[in-house]
Formats: C-alpha cells, structure tokens, sequence
C-alpha cells in the first residue's frame, strides 16, 4: 500500500512554496516559485504557480508526479473574499491536486502554524499584509488585505513606496533623505535619480513584489540610524499594530497569543520591537513564523485525521 501524502502550500505575493509531507506531518521535499497572489497573477498565474511549486516539491522529495495526495492545504493571498475563493478553489479542483482540498488566506496558516490552540492573532507583512484572527468559540476577523491599491499598510510594498517617494522629493531639493535616494540608485544599478520613473512606471508597474524588494534595505538603513528610513518604518509599525488592535477589539480576546509572518516582519528585528511598543501587554506570547507551510501541513492533517 502507497504512503499516504499530504501537500501544504503557502502563496504570497513575491512566492509560492509548497511541501509535501507524510501522514504523521513530516515534511518530505519543498518546492518554491513566484508569486501566486490572485489579485496580481491573475487565476492563471495562481494555478501555474501552485502547478509548479508542487511539481518542484515532488522531485526534491524523490516522489512520482502521479503519486496520488490525500488532503492538500493551500494558504493563498488575495483570497479573502468568499467568490475570489470560490473561483481559485473551483480552478485548482479541476486539476485534481489532492482527493480532498481546503483553500484559506495565507494569513490562517501563520496562526495554525504558531498558535497551536488553534486560535489567537496572526499579522502578515510581506509583500502585502493584513492581521487574521480566530477567537476560541471559532468566530473568526480581519484588517487589512486590501492589497497595494487600496491599503497593506505596513507592507513591504508600502515601505518601498515611501522610501522612493522620499528619493524623488531628495532629487528635486524638497527633502534631505540622501541616503535614501543612494541607496534606491545603488539598489536597482541606475545612475541617474531621472532614471527611477521608467524603473518604477514600466518595468515594475503592477508587479508590487519587484518594488517591495527594496524594503529591506530601507528597514536596514533604519537599523542603522537613518532618521528618514526610521520615520518610515514607525509609521509602519504603527500602522500593523492598528490591524492587530481592530482585530483583537472584534473578536473581544482580553489576551490572545500573537503569530508574525512575512519576509518583512521576519528580515527586521527594529519593525518587531517598534510594532510590539505598541501593543499592549495582553499581547501574547509573540511566535514568529518562518515557514507557513508548516501551518499547511498542519491544517491538512487534521483535516486528513477528522474524516479518517
């Protein structure tokens, strides 16, 4: 009899990463590719994106392509609204990735991968970010999401954001961030501050990951005393911990356990610290969340063990 297989998948907006994993949870092979975000790659993009990143798993774990999964868990950004999810869930059914499916935002993989009740707060800030919560009777909140349009305050799109604003205001003589505009130069290999509107209007235009790669140099140009950078990266900390302060005033959790996520959040111990400045003490214990994909597993083998 074959071993039973399961597939956790987490897709954010710069990557996708999925691992393959036995039926006790133990991770066999990981496989990574670009972003999966439906509201950037399209729902195309999400499927070739989860199609690739699973046949990468597969190989690194030594299993056939055809070996059939039980139970895959995908955590995707972008798809927080109930008909976006139907669209991504009915588009990857018919691709037959697993017997049984379970598709959530990637933010319930970072709390089910460090929240271990199974409830509690879970704030994402990578590419994009928002603040999930579940409280103990189930019911469940949200801030943030919005995508780079509208909102992901606190994201490292947004932080990128800034900082360029702030190095066009430098060129022009209407600001002193100097470090900045060199370090945005430097960065992207151009000469000239002029060179920055082609750079941002056609090469990275819609494709918010290619402008939050630069986050975290603006977040170690803080680390390192640059007061610009530092302003930057206060208004993004405050910004998080407004998202986790709505979600924790819905939900009505007096103390809740606290889960970060995302390459940003993850790459910069300055944001942390300023971000939990401002929560208050109830907030807690922090965990920090290296591998979502953990979460995935793990949603999938409960799933796999509640219809066994």
């Amino acid at each position: 009899m074959a071993a039973e297989l399961l597939l956790g998948i987490d897709g954010g907006g710069s990557t996708t990463r999925a691992a393959l994993a036995d039926a006790q949870g133990r991770i066999l092979g990981v496989g990574t590719t670009g972003s999966s975000n439906l509201q950037i790659v399209g729902l195309e993009g999400v499927v070739a994106a989860v199609e690739v990143a699973i046949q990468a798993a597969r190989r690194a774990a030594g299993v056939a392509s055809d070996a059939p999964v039980k139970v895959a868990c995908l955590g995707l950004a972008g798809v927080d609204r109930q008909g976006d999810r139907e669209r991504v869930s009915t588009a990857l059914r018919v691709r037959s990735l697993a017997e049984r499916l379970l598709l959530v935002s990637d933010s319930e993989l970072v709390l089910a991968a460090g929240c271990p009740e199974g409830w509690g707060l879970a704030l994402v800030s990578g590419t994009g970010s928002i603040c999930f919560g579940r409280a103990p009777d189930g019911r469940t909140a949200r801030a943030g999401g919005w995508g780079y349009l509208l909102g992901d305050e606190g994201s490292g799109f947004a932080i990128a954001q800034q900082a360029l604003r702030l190095a066009a205001r430098t060129a022009d003589g209407r600001a002193e961030a100097h470090e900045l505009l060199e370090a945005a130069l430097a960065f992207w290999g151009l000469t000239a501050p002029e060179e920055l509107v082609p750079l941002v209007y056609q090469r990275v235009r819609g494709a918010p990951a290619a402008l939050a790669w630069f986050a975290p140099r603006v977040l170690d140009l803080a680390s390192a005393g640059d007061p610009h950078a530092t302003a930057i990266v206060e208004e993004a900390a405050t910004e998080l911990a407004r998202s986790v302060e709505v979600v924790r005033a819905h939900l009505e959790l007096n103390a809740s356990p606290l889960a970060l996520g995302g390459g940003i959040l993850l790459h910069s111990s300055l944001l942390r610290e300023r971000l939990l400045g401002q929560l208050p003490s109830a907030v807690g214990p922090v965990t920090l969340v290296e591998e979502a994909t953990r979460g995935a597993v793990r949603l999938a083998l409960q799933e796999l063990h509640a219809r066994a």
